[in-house]
């Protein structure tokens, strides 16, 4: 009986092509063994790469499908022949997923494992650790001798672009060192001199950088957007807020009084690198929180406060022309 397939990528039988894709691709940066260190890493990547070996070929598929529908007899008299991925033989001008460790990847498609790795050319969605595109000539190798230059994404965390240093990998069947500058924004290219496929013959390799989702900070351009919850007596009275920086160090944030929810304070310099060489800023957005476990002696001074302010709650009032400006900010 032929193994599942389908059950290994976990997809319907009647998947399209595209979703078998996403499937195999989500599996292979799951499993593979430079990503993931467990034990079983290895054996479930090169399960996920046979069963895409298979699946992701129409002449292949139809063939294991006919087997699995009237057994293995319809599979031989189709001329069986879809193998599996452990006994193939593949090697990626890169070098096993960036790693001198990876599994073999099997009889796939080397523009689907392009794809995965570098992101299909001309995708815009990002498919792996890297991702990117090159110029080979119509009709050649994705990654032929006859081009110079590769462009690949690197993934990093927002500390690594913020701190800078190196980062190693694998290129071309080589270990390379790209260094990081300090403050590095999303997007900045850096070339790796003779990093590309075509690097016997002085190719490059252009990588750009992409700052993985971070918990606190938000990069827009050079700036980075941070939110301080303050408690209302915070608001009104004023104080301190400690606050991290991507490089570990911290800063105590002042909090003037009076401030209102939805207003802005500023570390001027204490961003990324703009376009112009200069430091972006940190913009951190007051969000006033209600405490969920109000004591109550807490409930008591609020009482106090109620019965003492002079504040009335009701619906604001419009200014002149409000709605046609939120009518135009809109378009």
């Amino acid at each position: 009986m032929a193994a599942n397939y389908y059950e290994r990528l976990g997809v319907d039988k009647k998947a399209s092509k595209q979703e078998i894709k996403k499937a195999y691709q989500k599996l292979a940066k799951k499993w593979h063994p430079d990503v993931n260190k467990a034990p079983e890493a290895e054996a479930k990547f090169k399960e996920a790469a046979e069963a895409y070996e298979v699946l992701g070929d129409a002449d292949k598929r139809k063939i294991y499908d006919e087997e699995l529908r009237y057994g293995a007899a319809a599979g031989s008299r189709g001329q069986r022949s879809y193998g599996s991925a452990s006994s193939a033989s593949w090697e990626s001008p890169f070098g096993a997923g960036w790693s001198s460790g990876a599994a073999s990847s099997g009889g796939i498609p080397e523009e689907d494992l392009f794809g995965m790795f570098f992101g299909s050319r001309g995708a815009a969605e990002r498919t792996g650790f890297f991702s990117g595109s090159s110029g080979a000539r119509p009709g050649g190798s994705p990654w032929g001798d006859e081009f110079s230059t590769v462009q690949a994404q690197l993934e990093i965390t927002l500390e690594q672009a913020y701190k800078g240093g190196n980062i190693s990998v694998q290129a071309a069947g080589k270990d390379l060192n790209v260094q990081i500058p300090a403050r590095s924004a999303e997007g900045t290219v850096l070339r790796v001199p003779g990093g590309g496929s075509g690097a016997a013959q002085g190719g490059d390799l252009l990588i750009s950088l992409h700052l993985l989702p971070h918990e606190i900070y938000e990069p827009d351009g050079g700036d980075l957007l941070g939110t301080v919850e303050i408690a209302p007596w915070q608001a009104v009275l004023g104080g301190e807020a400690k606050v991290a920086l991507p490089d570990g160090s911290s800063v105590k944030l002042k909090i003037p009084a009076g401030i209102a929810s939805g207003g802005t304070l500023r570390l001027s310099g204490k961003g990324l690198r703009r376009p112009d060489g200069t430091n972006g800023d940190i913009l951190f957005r007051m969000e006033m929180v209600i405490p969920s476990d109000t004591s109550e002696a807490e409930k008591k001074l609020y009482r106090q406060l109620a019965e003492s302010g002079s504040f009335q709650a009701g619906a604001k009032r419009r200014t002149t022309g409000g709605a046609q400006r939120r009518r135009a900010a809109t378009r």
